[in-house]
């Protein structure tokens, strides 16, 4: 094979590689996207806060004690104790009203529950309250019920979409990966039949194309990775309260998942081309 020959065809792999790399990239961006979207709404739904009023004269010792009770609980994620100090910083902070005038703070010990995501719901807040309201030292307990009703109806709302948006991004992608792959072996559909012609096995003229096909898209898959690692580092350093959210086995998911894709469809499409030409008559070889 002469060195101009050789140029070309190393060419043209390099540039199936990186056309792949690149649906590949927009692929694992959807996938993340859609992750972090599961992410960020179970950060918001922990953040959810069920306050707990103590009793004016309600012991310490028992406030804490009920602290550690609850969270023992398998709904709660954790609690914080507020200070009636802090209770007042609080209040000035958000309404502006200071007690200062009065010479005394009126504002008693409140306990922070916030819940675990998949149980920040109506029912099991309620369910929570309920429980919390029958111990003799809590005065009453509450949390903002149109928040939470918000945000569950807006976060299945989203998932569905987005679950919808990356499925359509996968059948594009396995779209235009097949399609890739099918205009180089079409390039190469006289050699296929001529090998039909002297009497190659079907499974002999696969294997090589297959094995091609396997090896560019594991490339093309590793290339996406790099490229992918690459644009996440650069949005966590603009958007850093992203890279809280971020879970390490998801972006693993999203990584092994492009590179199983990325092989997959390379195999299917070039399977599929394959088998088309090996059957096709040869008149219609030139069409």
């Amino acid at each position: 094979m002469s060195s101009k020959r050789k140029f070309r065809l190393g060419g043209s792999y390099v540039t199936m590689i990186i056309s792949i790399s690149l649906v590949l990239l927009v692929l694992g961006l959807t996938a993340l996207l859609l992750l972090h979207s599961e992410k960020l709404s179970n950060y918001i739904k922990e953040n959810i806060e069920l306050t707990v009023m103590f009793k004016e004269d309600a012991p310490q010792a028992e406030m804490l004690a009920l602290q550690k009770k609850l969270e023992m609980n398998e709904y709660v994620k954790g609690t914080y104790l507020v200070s009636p100090d802090e209770a007042a910083d609080r209040l000035l902070e958000d309404t502006g009203e200071d007690f200062s005038f009065l010479g005394f703070n009126p504002l008693p010990y409140s306990l922070d529950v916030y819940v675990k995501g998949e149980y920040a719901t109506e029912e099991t807040l309620e369910e929570l309250k309920t429980l919390i309201e029958k111990e003799p030292l809590v005065k009453d307990a509450h949390y903002d019920k149109m928040l939470v009703q918000e945000i569950n109806v807006n976060a299945g709302r989203i998932s569905l979409f987005l679950l919808g948006f990356a499925l359509l991004v996968f059948i594009i992608s396995f779209g235009l990966i097949s399609n890739t792959i099918r205009l180089a072996i079409y390039s190469k559909r006289f050699l296929i039949r001529s090998m039909v012609l002297v009497g190659a096995t079907r499974a002999f003229i696969r294997r090589p194309y297959l094995w091609q096909a396997v090896w560019m898209g594991a490339v093309a898959s590793l290339f996406a990775i790099v490229l992918l690692e690459g644009l996440m580092i650069v949005i966590y350093r603009q958007l850093p309260d992203l890279e809280v959210i971020q879970s390490d086995l998801h972006v693993a998911l999203v990584f092994a998942g492009l590179l199983l894709s990325g092989i997959f469809i390379s195999w299917v499409s070039s399977f599929s081309a394959l088998n088309r030409y090996i059957r096709m008559k040869t008149d219609y070889l030139y069409a």
